[in-house]
């Protein structure tokens, strides 16, 4: 019986160092937004790339995506620390708490507790309400989505939307508006939130909601100035904190009491 999903698995680097990354990537098109973070991540780690493909006009299901990652992880021989961005961190997000023993941390950008929030539901709901062309929203969205200090990204980017939305797994398309539940920090996975202070995606409110369920070993962090994209416009700085992260992981910090500092701070840069 033929399987209509694929997903292909990209080395990054030639060495093999003690702890593995692996950037989960549902929306291939949107990849080189995160390829610089990556690229720095892997001077500490050895990084992989989990790229989902599925054929067009297929529907498909956090189920169906949770299958194939897991098939990656168990044969991997030792947990791995898992890395997403939106959607993608999203689904990680529900990974990690379905199967704990296969992840060593989570690392999550520009994700809510709340499931509906990602830039293609925000998408959808001004398609509906606004008496605009397609092309016109998605520019309209795009300068919503990144810092003005990019106008050569802003540029770009309402093709690369337009690509994801046609193709690659977004809510309320490719899936068919299934409901995706909403998050909490997996109870066994150290886990770490960097969200955007002026993401138009993820409102800051997000804090307040991931606090309710922040353990000791849990960290989030808001990005001054961030918007959706952060991680390309302060690439350096993401790595950082990233790498300070998962070196942290597991460590004595894990066991002692929780502090203010541990779970939410504003990155400056």
């Amino acid at each position: 019986m033929p399987v209509p999903h694929s997903f292909k698995l990209n080395e990054m680097v030639q060495h093999m160092p003690q702890d593995k990354v692996l950037w989960i990537d549902l929306q291939p098109t949107l990849h080189c937004l995160n390829k610089r973070v990556a690229q720095l991540l892997s001077r500490s780690f050895a990084v992989q790339r989990w790229s989902f493909q599925h054929d067009l006009d297929e529907s498909c299901s956090v189920a169906t995506v949770h299958d194939l990652l897991r098939q990656t992880l168990v044969a991997s021989p030792e947990p791995m620390h898992l890395v997403g961005h939106g959607i993608s961190g999203t689904v990680a997000c529900l990974f990690a708490e379905k199967y704990p023993d296969l992840v060593k941390s989570l690392t999550l950008l520009s994700v809510d507790t709340l499931s509906v929030n990602h830039w293609s539901s925000h998408y959808l709901d001004m398609r509906s309400q606004l008496p605009s062309s397609r092309q016109a929203i998605l520019r309209h969205l795009s300068s919503l989505l990144f810092s003005h200090q990019n106008p050569r990204a802003v540029e770009v980017l309402p093709c690369l939307l337009a690509k994801c939305l046609d193709n690659e797994f977004t809510q309320g398309s490719i899936v068919n508006q299934q409901h995706i539940p909403d998050l909490n920090t997996p109870k066994e996975v150290p886990t770490f939130i960097l969200n955007g202070e002026s993401d138009f995606v993820v409102d800051t409110n997000s804090r307040d909601r991931w606090s309710k369920s922040l353990k000791s070993g849990d960290r989030f962090v808001c990005m001054e100035k961030g918007r959706h994209f952060f991680q390309f416009d302060q690439s350096q700085h993401v790595a950082q904190l990233i790498t300070a992260f998962i070196q942290m992981v597991p460590g004595p910090w894990i066991d002692r009491e929780l502090s203010s500092n541990d779970f939410t701070s504003l990155a400056r840069s």
